[in-house]
C-alpha cells in the first residue's frame, strides 16, 4: 500500500519509497504524526494571516524534481520567511533542487539560470560524510575495520537506515555497501546520547542547534525520548562552527541539517551525516521551540534569499 507516493506500508514499518528509510508504525508514531499535524496547521494558520493583509511574497521559489510536503523542514521556514512555493520555474526567482536521494552520478540541471540551492549537493553517503569531515577537520571518523584493533560502529551507506551498530575489530572482510565508523561516546552522563543535529542555511550554521537525546539502547536509532533546542554558542565553539560552514561548502549543502556527536573522551566533535531534504522541526520538541526553532531558520534563509538575489544585480 502507497501513501501519496511517498511511503509504502510493509507490515509494522512506513517505508520511504525513494530511500527505503523505515519508520515503525507504533503508537509513537502515531502520536509523532499527530504533533506534525497540529504545528503544520500553526503554520498554516500563520500564513493565512500574512495573506490577509495582502503582503507581497519577498520571493518565489520552484523546487526541483519535486516538490516537499509540509512534514520537510524547508516547508514551513518558506512560508515563515514569506517565500512563496510555485509550480512553474518560470515564475520563480529562484530554485531549490529537492530529492529524497543520497546519491546521483552527476548534479540535476536547474530550470533555467536563476540562483539555486543545494543544485550541486548530490552525493551524501556516509563514506562521502566521512572523507570530506577528515578533509575539513584533519581527523577521522572513519576506519579500516580489517585492521583496526577494538570496538567500531557498522551501519549502512544509505541514509535513514538507521541499522548502526557495534562490531569487534579487526574482521576479515568489509561488507559490501556499508561503512566503518570509530566508536563515539557521544554522552555526558554514561546513559543518555545526545545527538546534536546542527541546521544549515546559506550554507552556514544557524542560531539554534537541536539536542536529540535517546537512551543507550537506542542510540542508533532516530527514538528520540526527548529534544531541546539550545543555543549553537552553548554547544559548538566558534572555530567549530567555522570548520562546519567549511564541511557544509565542501559538499555544497546550502540547506540542510547534520549530525554531529561528540566525544566524552577527547572532547572532539564528529560529523556522522549529512541531510539536504532536512524533515523538521523534530517532532518530541516542545512546541515554543518548534516556532523559535523554525522562525531562526526562516529568518537565516531569507537572508540566504536576499544575498543570492543580490548576487544577481
Amino acid at each position: 500500500m502507497s501513501i501519496f507516493g511517498d511511503f509504502k506500508i510493509n507490515g509494522n514499518q512506513l517505508v520511504a519509497t525513494e530511500t527505503g528509510a523505515e519508520i515503525p508504525l507504533d503508537r509513537g508514531f502515531a502520536r509523532d504524526a499527530l504533533r506534525i499535524a497540529s504545528f503544520v496547521w500553526l503554520v498554516n494558520a500563520l500564513r493565512a494571516t500574512r495573506m490577509m493583509r495582502g503582503r507581497e511574497p519577498r520571493a518565489r521559489i520552484s523546487f526541483f524534481p519535486k516538490k516537499p510536503r509540509s512534514y520537510y523542514a524547508v516547508w514551513p521556514v518558506c512560508q515563515l520567511a514569506d517565500i512563496k512555493i510555485v509550480e512553474d520555474p518560470a515564475e520563480a526567482d529562484l530554485h531549490f533542487y529537492f530529492e529524497d536521494r543520497e546519491f546521483l552520478t552527476a548534479p540535476r540541471l536547474a530550470p533555467t539560470e536563476k540562483p539555486a540551492f543545494n543544485v550541486n549537493c548530490f552525493d551524501i553517503r556516509k563514506s562521502v560524510v566521512s572523507r570530506i569531515f577528515e578533509e575539513v577537520f584533519g581527523y577521522s571518523l572513519a576506519v579500516d575495520p580489517t585492521t583496526h584493533e577494538g570496538v567500531a560502529v557498522e551501519k549502512s551507506e544509505r541514509n535513514g537506515k538507521h541499522d548502526g551498530h557495534i562490531i569487534d575489530c579487526p574482521i576479515a572482510a568489509k561488507q559490501p555497501g556499508h561503512v566503518y565508523q570509530r566508536m563515539v561516546e557521544n554522552t555526558f552522563d554514561g546513559r543518555e546520547h545526545v545527538d546534536i543535529r546542527t541546521p544549515i542555511v546559506g550554507g552556514r550554521t544557524t542560531p539554534y542547534v537541536f539536542l536529540k537525546k535517546r537512551t543507550r539502547e537506542l542510540r542508533f536509532t532516530n527514538d528520540n525520548h526527548r529534544v531541546d533546542l539550545a543555543p549553537i554558542d552553548a554547544m559548538l565553539s566558534a572555530d567549530e562552527q567555522e570548520k562546519i560552514a567549511g564541511f557544509a561548502a565542501a559538499m555544497h549543502l546550502d540547506f540542510g541539517g547534520l549530525d554531529i556527536l561528540r566525544d566524552r573522551h577527547d572532547g572532539r566533535i564528529y560529523i556522522v551525516d549529512a541531510n539536504k531534504t532536512d524533515m523538521g522541526p523534530p517532532a518530541a520538541m516542545k512546541y515554543q521551540d518548534k516556532l523559535t526553532a523554525m522562525r531562526a531558520l526562516a529568518e537565516a534563509f531569507a537572508a540566504a534569499i536576499d544575498a543570492k538575489l543580490g548576487q544577481q544585480v
